[in-house]
């Protein structure tokens, strides 16, 4: 489904445009700081923000310094098990094994409010968090300066929805739209079933103006995945035309954007992980397969990467109960020197090079033991 915001075998090297994230819009809001964020951090982190104040209109331009680098990805990590959602920051993973790159634990400001919430996604500094208990209220969220704003739940406490979010930047109208898909669920003989599609309710969100509108109904069963890679200026969730030659069954594969271009990560019989990418967007001819990547597990999952099957208290973790899916590694993004940060198991982290062929472990510090890895570029914009 696409949804507009506004409306190893030796693989072949990987595109290295990148694509851009833009700054968002200057506006009043409240929030606190990231706890103990090193302060050379925060110098690093500005000397890779824009010079020119957000108000001027092209401040929402990629943020690109006057050197021409794009900012280096920081990784932020959330966890709900055992207890209530935790979210953790760790900055720069472009290079070297991690093994000096400590986790540092940090406390969204409404998260007395809305203790238990998903990550939606990250865009131009910016994080989206949707409650996960009884409301469809959505928070954007700058972990940086601490600013948030609150999309408020329109229909109130209702325990038979279930929400699928979105989150994403409209080019056209040059501002942040938070896509809500809210299905109808049943309880039939103690288990929920979503009711038709034509029950379902779509909604697009403004950030700038706090506003919403109806865009009709769902045409598809959507789940609630990890990320939903925004290309063309479309979010999606499941892929558009793919070629005859891909397998693509459900529940195999999940999509990520790599290099500016929609791909599908698909694990092959042999264990290998295939990633497919579509060079012309909405053109099935295009899916071209770029990387195979060899089975592979990291070392200190060797032994325990099917652990939380003896462990009662995963069962109440939404992000472990994604594993249902299919989503054992999952492919992260692609840095700027052309490397793919993937995540195993909800518990490890690695770094592939495509032109040597093989991958090395990220050994960070401080992480909790169960996560779901979010890709995030910081920004010291206001919203």
């Amino acid at each position: 489904m696409e949804l507009e915001p506004g409306s190893g075998s030796q693989s072949k090297k990987g595109r290295s445009d990148r694509p851009t994230d833009h700054l968002p819009s200057p506006s009043q809001s409240r929030g606190v700081t990231i706890n103990g964020l090193p302060r050379e951090i925060v110098v690093d982190i500005l000397s890779y923000s824009p010079r020119r104040p957000c108000s001027e209109p092209s401040s929402r331009a990629a943020p690109l310094t006057s050197r021409g680098v794009v900012p280096r990805p920081s990784l932020v990590f959330h966890c709900d098990h055992p207890l209530r959602s935790q979210l953790y920051f760790v900055d720069d993973v472009s290079g070297g094994d991690g093994r000096n790159r400590s986790a540092r634990k940090f406390h969204p400001p409404f998260s007395g409010v809305t203790p238990e919430f998903d990550v939606v996604w990250s865009s131009g500094g910016l994080l989206c968090l949707a409650n996960a208990l009884y409301s469809d209220n959505v928070y954007v969220y700058n972990p940086l300066t601490g600013e948030y704003r609150e999309l408020p739940d329109s229909e109130g406490h209702q325990r038979n929805r279930e929400m699928v979010s979105g989150f994403g930047f409209d080019e056209t109208e040059k501002d942040y739209k938070v896509i809500k898909i809210v299905y109808t669920i049943i309880n039939r003989n103690g288990r929920l079933y979503r009711v038709l599609l034509c029950c379902s309710k779509v909604q697009v969100c403004s950030l700038r103006s706090l506003t919403r509108r109806r865009l009709g109904n769902a045409t598809h069963d959507l789940e609630a995945t990890p990320s939903q890679p925004l290309v063309n200026r479309r979010l999606h969730w499941t892929t558009v035309p793919v070629a005859e030659c891909m397998d693509l069954r459900k529940g195999r594969h999940h999509l990520a954007e790599l290099g500016g271009c929609l791909s599908a990560a698909v694990p092959s019989l042999s264990g290998a992980l295939e990633i497919w990418v579509m060079k012309e967007h909405g053109m099935k001819e295009s899916w071209i397969k770029d990387y195979s990547i060899g089975s592979y597990l990291p070392k200190g999952l060797q032994n325990h990467e099917h652990e939380e099957y003896n462990d009662p208290s995963c069962k109440i973790s939404r992000i472990l109960m994604r594993k249902r899916y299919g989503l054992y590694v999952r492919v992260l993004g692609m840095l700027r020197n052309g490397k793919i940060l993937l995540e195993y198991h909800n518990r490890a982290l690695a770094r592939y090079d495509p032109d040597r062929d093989e991958a090395i472990d990220l050994m960070l510090e401080g992480l909790p033991e169960w996560f779901e890895s979010i890709v995030h570029v910081s920004s010291i914009s206001r919203m």
